[in-house]
């Protein structure tokens, strides 16, 4: 098997493990049940594999990966499951009233097109290129033809979602239609648009624990104000600067001075919290799905997480030959 087989392979299966199963919006239970693995992995891991391929293929930035990535987060919440819309979408909880207007879930809106790009798209992508770093700069699918059909069955799974869930309260054209728009404004910054980095040294450990801290603020400004009731104005507010800071201080990764553990250690602080959070996601009683097993979910994600900074640590010659695999 080609190493850019194995690398698609690993971003495929890598951001459907992080966006849905370590952060329990699939719980194992869901989670591996094998229709819902192929869904998720070809509607996450598909989406994560074009947009690297559009960024590499074209010569961008990380910019781009973080504009594509709230054009995919857009897709799935406004056109796929159209939660951005929806009253009764079994996750908005207070936010299906906190922060509507003119049929939009705005709140909700921009909570989870951050959440996507973050964490289903730019952060996979980020691990699955440190560790197959020798390859980082080349196409990882060769065929046309398999691109093509990638595209086809991800606008497929999108259709899907939109006729599987069916809400008291349905989008109207013209909120499809300005989605749409929204896509394409943000497919168009992706082209020329660069966020700068922050120009600070941080350590691993500093950085990691900065990622963990940001997550952490992402749930308090964005779920934690509305139970406090504080106007909205003031959440989303606060909810672009977050957005902001953090990405810049993701974009970090470009810098040419800052080492592959640091690198990695970027990439795996935002998702690092859901590891603390898994005993207490499982015993939550509240939840009208299955939790059983989210402790088992992020004792083996805080043990993979560390193999994946070991690796980082690597020079490139024995990183390389640490995650190959050769077949005969």
């Amino acid at each position: 098997m080609k190493r850019s087989t194995k690398a698609a392979l690993l971003l495929a299966i890598l951001s459907p493990s992080i966006a849905e199963l370590l952060s329990s919006s699939s719980p194992p239970v869901e989670f591996l049940n094998p229709i819902s693995f192929l869904y998720l992995t070809t509607f996450y891991g598909f989406a994560a594999i074009l947009i690297r391929e559009f960024r590499v293929r074209r010569g961008l930035g990380y910019s781009s990966i973080l504009f594509l990535g709230m054009a995919y987060g857009i897709v799935e919440e406004g056109l796929g499951v159209k939660s951005f819309f929806s009253t009764d979408w079994p996750d908005l909880g207070v936010l299906a009233w906190y922060g509507r207007a003119l049929g939009v879930n705005w709140v909700w809106s921009l909570a989870l097109t951050i959440y996507h790009s973050v964490i289903s798209i730019f952060i996979p992508i980020v691990i699955a290129e440190i560790l197959f770093r020798d390859i980082r700069n080349e196409p990882w699918i060769m065929s046309g033809n398999i691109l093509k059909a990638m595209i086809l069955i991800f606008v497929f799974d999108v259709i899907l979602f939109n006729i599987g869930f069916v809400g008291h309260v349905q989008p109207s054209a013209i909120h499809y239609i300005l989605t749409l728009l929204v896509i394409l404004g943000l497919y168009w910054l992706s082209t020329w648009c660069r966020i700068r980095p922050f120009y600070i040294h941080w350590g691993p450990i500093v950085s990691w624990f900065s990622g963990v801290i940001w997550m952490l603020f992402f749930y308090f400004i964005f779920f934690g104000l509305a139970n406090l009731d504080i106007p909205t104005w003031i959440t989303i507010l606060l909810g672009v600067i977050h957005a902001y800071i953090g990405m810049r201080f993701l974009m970090r990764i470009e810098l040419p001075d800052t080492p592959e553990n640091v690198k990695m250690a970027i990439a795996l602080g935002p998702p690092s919290l859901f590891i603390f959070l898994a005993p207490f996601l499982e015993m939550d009683p509240s939840r009208p799905d299955n939790p059983a097993g989210m402790t088992i979910v992020g004792i083996f994600f805080a043990l993979v997480f560390i193999l994946f900074y070991r690796w980082s640590k690597k020079p490139l010659e024995e990183a390389d030959s640490g995650i190959s695999i050769t077949v005969e």
